[in-house]
C-alpha cells in the first residue's frame, strides 16, 4: 500500500510506503471462551487474526439463527472461525493483510456459499477494511469488546477499552 503526498521541496508526487496499519488478534485469558462458544463452532485461537464479523452477526428482528448465539459480543477469527470475546490491538504487514482477506474470500465461496467470487471478494474487502479502521481509531496494544444493539439504523456496535495486563503471554 503507498499514499501520495505532494513534497514541499520539488513540485511532483512521491509515492510513501505506508509504515503501519492496525488490526486484531484474539486475547484468550483462560478456557471461557472454548466453553462459550463450543456450541457455535469453537473459540479463536490466541494470536489467532480476528475480524469485527459484522457478516456473522444475526438480524436482531427476526432474531437468532439459533440459541445460544453471542454474535452480539464477540469477534471472529480468519483462519478458524471460531469466536472471541477479547481483542488486542496490534500492528499488521500487508502481506499478512492480504492473507486475510484471501482467507475471508475462500470462506465467503466455500463455506458460507457467496453467489460469486466477486461478490465474495467485496465483501471481504469490506469487513479487513472495517476491521483496520476500527483498530486504527486504538491505541496500540489493548485490548477492546463489543457490544452489538439494534437501533433505528440497523445495528449499532460499543467498543470498551481495556489496558493490556501480564497475564500468561501476554505481556505489559
Amino acid at each position: 500500500m503507498t499514499v501520495v503526498q505532494e513534497s514541499s521541496i520539488i513540485s511532483r508526487h512521491v509515492c510513501l510506503p505506508i509504515l503501519s496499519m492496525k488490526f486484531l488478534k484474539a486475547v484468550r485469558l483462560d478456557d471461557s471462551d472454548a466453553r462459550l462458544y463450543a456450541a457455535e463452532g469453537g473459540a479463536a485461537e490466541d494470536g489467532e487474526w480476528v475480524v469485527s464479523g459484522g457478516y456473522a452477526v444475526c438480524d436482531p428482528a427476526a432474531g437468532h439463527r439459533r440459541a445460544p448465539c453471542h454474535c452480539a459480543t464477540t469477534f471472529v477469527a480468519v483462519k478458524s472461525h471460531g469466536r472471541c470475546t477479547i481483542a488486542e490491538v496490534c500492528d499488521i504487514d500487508p502481506a499478512a493483510y492480504d492473507g486475510i482477506r484471501e482467507s475471508l474470500i475462500r470462506h465467503f465461496v466455500e463455506d458460507l456459499g457467496a453467489p460469486s467470487l466477486e461478490a465474495a471478494r467485496v465483501a471481504a474487502e469490506d469487513e479487513c477494511a472495517y476491521t483496520a479502521d476500527l483498530a486504527a481509531g486504538f491505541p496500540d496494544e489493548v485490548w477492546i469488546s463489543v457490544n452489538r444493539e439494534p437501533t433505528a439504523d440497523g445495528i449499532g456496535e460499543r467498543y470498551s477499552v481495556f489496558k493490556r495486563l501480564m497475564i500468561g503471554a501476554h505481556k505489559v
